[in-house]
């Protein structure tokens, strides 16, 4: 494709060189003029090889498994149909006006995010380091979904099903399943052999371990050509979980039960919406959700030409993602509806994340005709839509570094083989009987609170240091149009004030209650040890111990110590003129 947005190098006129050399620029100095390039040294910038596949690249990356296990437990949770109100408000004053900064930004300044905010200013070079470590530490982890998910879809394949019977010690199948829990038992004895708390490391599971490195393969394929092998895979990756999933919607539906899984989801409760943990938890959700704050927006709209509408693309990119989220929700509790018609256990009796994938929704596959038709279908959407949101994150991590001339000597598919080595090994003791506890301490602590923060920051440095007035113009420039009102009032005021507000309870809210997680205890007729005894869902609740406290702590702080170190170390650098590339 023709690349009509390269950077061209000022030429200096011969009147011009034949004057004095201006002073030594100050603070948006007009006369300052830009830096020459050498030509030789810049790299054209990537293109997406159409419009279609940034759309669909940005929806797989908006896109994924939390779409479909994490928002109907938390709708169902925070009552219901009334969940959708905090949802809804949240979308419109939080996440699209970021979802939309972000693109409009990068697009913009056609650069990754760690020039970007050095260009803004000197001392906003922190968020892009902010925002480089938080995608390096969701990607270290967020693969093990990937991982559980193409081992249960190598499993569908075998009939029986697997989870649908137990292999207990010298066959006593009672005291292994607990009765009709044969799901459970196969997920936490079998799948990943877990120790009973955090403390236990164990040794490594063969089978995930796998897994594991084959989920690092098929990224880094889908990854080492940059956007122009990750474009191309959305094609598939992005567009055919959706045909499984309108697959999965019929068939649920029709399923004997389906009406009362639905009615439990959209019942709505208000009372349930004087709880700030339900806005707490809407606002979280649709920060991660729309993959706000990693820096993967900015650097996909920077793949755009600078003459394209970003404000369109914003608006159908998150409503396609909240609208996945709705239906998905709808999929699910239909066929956990179903479950609860054939075995009796309430819809009401699940939790969020693996447990709904991985128990509750194999419970309900294992009584539905075909049930291997139909498990080798979500599972594989799983892994599509797992693999999607991870190869935009690696993206963005690989994309920005390639701003530097440094890594530009380096190969593009070697810096991009080097990097996912270095987060496969990083991430490979999740693959230890203890994995599932390093995987929900990096989930709970590595992502949600960075993101906040680095949420808030961006939007005071684009409405307030950058200057509302030029970011709009820029938005004109673009679109041929000035943003609404209502954009301008969001990214001033309202949405750095409601992000501000979540950070503050979400801080309130662990202070309160020290930070726990669900150590395995088995069922209540047979607990793993004398140390505790079993649960209906055999988990329960335990404090972090003070190491692992400390390390959730360092995750935290990691993406946000750069951003006030980096302010106080380029405070006094002079604030160079911004030239976009098709002002140069």
């Amino acid at each position: 494709m023709v690349d009509s947005e390269n950077i061209e190098v000022k030429v200096v006129s011969n009147k011009a060189a034949q004057e004095p050399a201006p002073p030594p620029y100050t603070d948006f100095d007009p006369n300052h003029g830009t830096k020459e390039v050498k030509k030789d040294k810049e790299e054209k910038r990537e293109r997406w090889g159409n419009h279609i596949e940034f759309i669909l690249a940005s929806i797989g990356l908006a896109v994924g498994t939390g779409n479909v296990w994490r928002f109907p437990y938390l709708a169902q949770k925070n009552g219901g149909g009334a969940f959708l109100i905090p949802y809804g408000l949240m979308l419109l004053i939080e996440g699209l006006p970021l979802f939309y900064l972000e693109l409009a930004i990068g697009q913009r300044f056609q650069k990754g995010f760690l020039k970007i905010w050095d260009e803004i200013r000197p001392y906003f070079k922190g968020i892009g380091i902010g925002q480089l470590i938080v995608s390096l530490q969701m990607t270290a982890y967020f693969p093990m979904v990937m991982c559980w998910c193409m081992y249960y879809f190598y499993l569908s394949f075998s009939d029986p099903l697997p989870w649908t019977q137990c292999h207990g010690d010298e066959g006593n199948i009672s005291e292994s399943c607990c009765r009709g829990d044969e799901s459970k038992y196969y997920w936490y004895y079998e799948t990943l052999k877990v120790t009973q708390t955090i403390e236990e490391p164990g040794d490594f599971v063969p089978s995930i371990v796998i897994c594991w490195f084959l989920s690092w393969f098929f990224t880094y394929i889908c990854l080492f050509k940059g956007i122009k092998s990750s474009g191309k895979a959305a094609y598939f990756t992005a567009t055919f979980p959706y045909f499984v999933l309108i697959c999965l919607f019929f068939r649920g539906v029709t399923l004997e039960g389906a009406g009362q899984g639905i009615k439990v989801l959209f019942t709505p409760d208000f009372k349930r919406l004087g709880d700030p943990t339900v806005w707490v938890d809407a606002a979280g959700q649709i920060f991660y959700s729309l993959s706000v704050g990693f820096g993967a927006l900015i650097l996909f709209g920077s793949y755009n030409n600078v003459k394209n509408n970003c404000s369109r693309d914003a608006m159908i990119i998150a409503l396609v993602n909240c609208g996945t989220s709705v239906f998905a929700g709808i999929v699910v509790y239909s066929v956990l509806g179903f479950r609860e018609h054939k075995t009796g256990v309430k819809v009401e009796n699940v939790e969020g994340g693996p447990g709904l994938a991985f128990i509750a929704y194999t419970t309900a596959v294992a009584e539905m005709p075909l049930p291997q038709l139909w498990a080798a279908a979500f599972f594989f959407m799983m892994v599509l839509l797992a693999i999607d949101s991870e190869f935009g994150t690696i993206e963005a991590t690989i994309g920005p570094l390639r701003d530097y001339e440094f890594f530009r000597r380096i190969k593009k598919e070697l810096l991009c083989l080097i990097v996912c080595v270095f987060l496969c090994v990083l991430g490979l003791p999740m693959s230890l009987e203890g994995g599932l506890y390093i995987f929900t301490l990096w989930d709970t602590f590595s992502v949600a609170l960075p993101l906040v923060f680095i949420g808030i920051i961006e939007c005071v440095a684009v409405s307030w240091f950058y200057g509302l007035d030029r970011f709009c113009g820029d938005i004109e420039h673009m679109t041929g149009g000035q943003p609404h009102i209502y954009w301008r009032i969001c990214w001033k005021f309202v949405s750095p004030i409601l992000i501000t507000v979540v950070l503050i309870a979400s801080l309130v809210k662990m202070l309160i209650k020290a930070p726990m997680y669900p150590a395995f205890v088995g069922c209540e007729k047979f607990p793993v040890s004398d140390q505790f005894a079993g649960s209906e869902n055999w988990v329960e609740k335990v404090p972090y111990p003070d190491w692992s406290r400390f390390i959730a702590s360092i995750m935290v702080a990691l993406p946000i110590i750069p951003i006030p170190v980096m302010a106080i170390k380029n405070w006094k650098k002079p604030v160079r003129p911004i030239v976009h590339p098709d002002e140069a």
